[in-house]
């Protein structure tokens, strides 16, 4: 504790340095276009809006490149982008799952302005819970991290909104595939402004009205009853030219009901609640962020099963309720050095379990890092951080204090090459547990209690960037070790009142990943080009009930993955090619335990014994964009997986045949979405 309170007041005590003769500097900006603009602006400069812009460990993409992509919605996301970049493996396909260089899907931290969104899957993985018209920007770290942001060890999602408009009030309406959305957005006073985003899913209806054709789509899927929305909302207060007061509300409900082939009756569902009020200042010296945040994410699973003759009503559920309390300063000099430091309080409740049983593991994280930046414009770049984090749960009697460390930087030899490298040792106290491979996923969030250390991962990244007329291209290598992964190891105490201590039933192991990321793109005109590819391989290892502790497979280790686009005058084409990935069970029958009975279930006979078959998709599309009198229209039409190529979205399995069988959710499937601006 006390170690814990030095790193703070040593914190606290640097913000009286500060630097003189200070000039702010503004972060590269994108071509900020409007809605209302798009069928004005010269066609280049739309297509070169397109681009993944590089710095430091980062790439970033506008609002506009991630809209332009192809996707199901007819439109893309966030998650979709992610998806398509080197180093990045998908989960199933159509899922939003995310596995960043050999981390678990738990693992990374997606941030909306800085708060921590921890359940950002909406539709069943089709696209994020974040509004489109509420982003002005998204950038992916997967090495090289800042200090500012921590308690994950893969990658950084980072979306950044956008400020509403201050000189007229626009409204606009959207409909695509699976949602209808409206937004309002203006000014209120000549200081104060608003912006208002809302969707829903029409995704019930839409099965319903065509039933018969999506039940053999949806792999004999039935009765799906489905609520799914959300909403976004900012208030900016511009109180002086040099102070600025902002506060926003997040909030997104996903919860569906089917019956499966076997006829088990299916629900589960997850929500969001985020509120954050941040203050801003800028001075001669220095910029200063203070923020104030709540957030309250909780999931749950339900299902009715028969087995032998006895119907069995299981059930799991997650809570996540979460306080935080941060300060950052950003300190420049008319020189070459930039020093960052800031503290964060955080105190949450984590109550994994049954819906029935509810168990608060109250947890307490306080941390304070300091930054500093060393920039020769156009020649150098040296970044370098250093993160300590106190950590303790009081009924658990758990307290420690962890460091975390990142080196990065960046070498411009010429206009046209530049080198990068990272190295970065990251820790992480809230995990996201991980049991049966397939079916049913825990989907559970737990602290680092008792024998349950914080996850670790120390990473290297080496890389080489070209940039030649029209063609841009980055190739670099990558090593990354972890530590301290947990792995819920008795399925037969999945869903029986065993799970209120879960923490007794958990096998902790290790895994290593490395490989090569290749990142190339073209832009010429209208047109647009860019290819990704990633070669990798991912092990566990340590886990004294799967393989004796021997390495094997981590899920969804795809050796190959490989995203390709281009695009001309509105025309694109998509495709994804990526390996097959193994099923993980343990090298044994497994003894089901379930309220009323108890039988042997042909689990798996083997580790790693059953290959999913390689995922292929080819998506196209065509966007335009036009007006009626005052009235701005943005179209996208095409086709999702046009080739019908069937890749298996899970396995379940089928208590009638007692037999594991696949499930595809995305057939070939025709997608637009229409939308209008006053």
């Amino acid at each position: 504790m006390k170690h814990g309170i030095s790193i703070l007041l040593a914190a606290s005590m640097l913000a009286f340095t500060a630097f003189q003769n200070v000039s702010y500097a503004q972060e590269p900006e994108f071509y900020l276009i409007e809605d209302d603009q798009l069928d004005t602006i010269d066609a280049a400069v739309l297509t070169d809006s397109k681009r993944v812009r590089r710095s430091l460990g980062e790439l970033k993409a506008s609002r506009q490149a991630i809209r332009t992509m192809a996707s199901p919605l007819g439109e893309g996301d966030p998650i979709k982008w992610v998806q398509s970049l080197p180093g990045v493996a998908s989960g199933a396909d159509g899922s939003s799952a995310i596995f960043v260089r050999g981390g678990n899907m738990g693992n990374n931290l997606f941030t909306l302005d800085g708060v921590p969104v921890y359940g950002f899957s909406h539709i069943l993985g089709l696209t994020t819970i974040i509004p489109m018209d509420a982003i002005e920007s998204v950038t992916l770290a997967k090495g090289g991290f800042e200090g500012s942001q921590g308690n994950f060890t893969s990658s950084h999602l980072k979306v950044v909104t956008r400020d509403p408009s201050s000189t007229r009030t626009k409204v606009s309406a959207g409909l695509n595939t699976f949602l209808a959305s409206a937004s309002l957005e203006g000014p209120i006073l000549p200081k104060l402004t608003y912006s208002l985003s809302a969707r829903v899913s029409p995704l019930a209806w839409e099965y319903k009205a065509a039933r018969g054709l999506l039940k053999d789509a949806m792999g004999g899927i039935s009765d799906l009853s489905a609520g799914v929305g959300d909403l976004y909302g900012k208030i900016r207060w511009e109180m002086t030219p040099t102070n600025l007061l902002t506060a926003s509300i997040m909030g997104s409900e996903d919860n569906y009901a089917f019956i499966s082939p076997d006829g088990a009756s299916d629900a589960m569902g997850w929500d969001n609640r985020i509120a954050q009020i941040a203050y801003h200042n800028e001075s001669r010296m220095s910029v200063t962020d203070a923020s104030l945040y709540w957030n309250s994410y909780g999931t749950y699973q339900h299902q009715e099963k028969t087995y032998h003759g006895v119907l069995n009503d299981m059930s799991l559920k997650s809570d996540l309720d979460e306080l935080c309390f941060r300060v950052d300063q950003h300190r420049y000099t008319r020189g070459k050095l930039q020093l960052d430091y800031g503290v964060r309080f955080r105190y949450a409740a984590l109550a994994p379990g049954q819906i029935r049983f509810r168990v608060d593991d109250r947890v307490r994280l306080a941390s304070a890092y300091i930054q500093g930046t060393y920039t020769i414009p156009d020649k150098l770049e040296l970044r370098g951080f250093i993160r300590g984090n106190q950590y303790s749960v009081k009924e658990k009697k758990t307290e420690r204090v962890d460091p975390e460390i990142g080196l990065s930087g960046k070498w411009e030899v010429n206009r046209h090459l530049a080198f990068e490298a990272t190295l970065d040792h990251t820790v992480q106290y809230y995990h996201t547990m991980e049991g049966l491979p397939v079916g049913w996923s825990l989907d559970m969030m737990v602290p680092s209690i008792g024998i349950v250390k914080p996850e670790t991962a120390q990473q290297a990244n080496l890389g080489v960037i070209g940039n030649f007329g029209h063609s841009t291209v980055s190739v670099s290598a990558f090593a990354k070790k972890m530590e301290n992964m947990i792995y819920y190891k008795y399925a037969q105490t999945l869903f029986s009142g065993a799970l209120a201590e879960w923490e007794d039933n958990v096998d902790i192991g290790r895994g290593d990943s490395y490989g090569a990321e290749f990142l190339y793109e073209f832009v010429m005109g209208d047109i647009y080009a860019r290819a990704a590819y990633t070669l990798s391989k991912t092990t566990r290892e340590g886990f004294t009930t799967v393989m004796e502790g021997a390495p094997f497979h981590a899920r969804f280790d795809r050796r190959h993955i490989l995203n390709a686009s281009a695009s001309w005058k509105g025309l694109s084409l998509a495709v994804t090619a990526q390996s097959g990935h193994w099923e993980n069970g343990a090298a044994q029958l497994c003894q089901m335990h379930v309220p009323g009975q108890e039988w042997t279930m042909e689990y798996y006979s083997g580790v790693n014994n059953y290959h999913m078959p390689t995922v292929f998709r080819m998506d196209v599309g065509y966007e335009m964009h036009f007006k009626t009198g005052k009235v701005s229209h943005e179209v996208n039409l095409g086709v999702c997986n046009l080739t019908n190529h069937f890749n298996p979205f899970m396995l379940y399995f089928d208590a009638s045949t007692e037999t594991w069988k696949e499930m595809a959710l995305l057939p070939i499937l025709p997608n637009f979405s229409w939308r209008v601006q006053f």
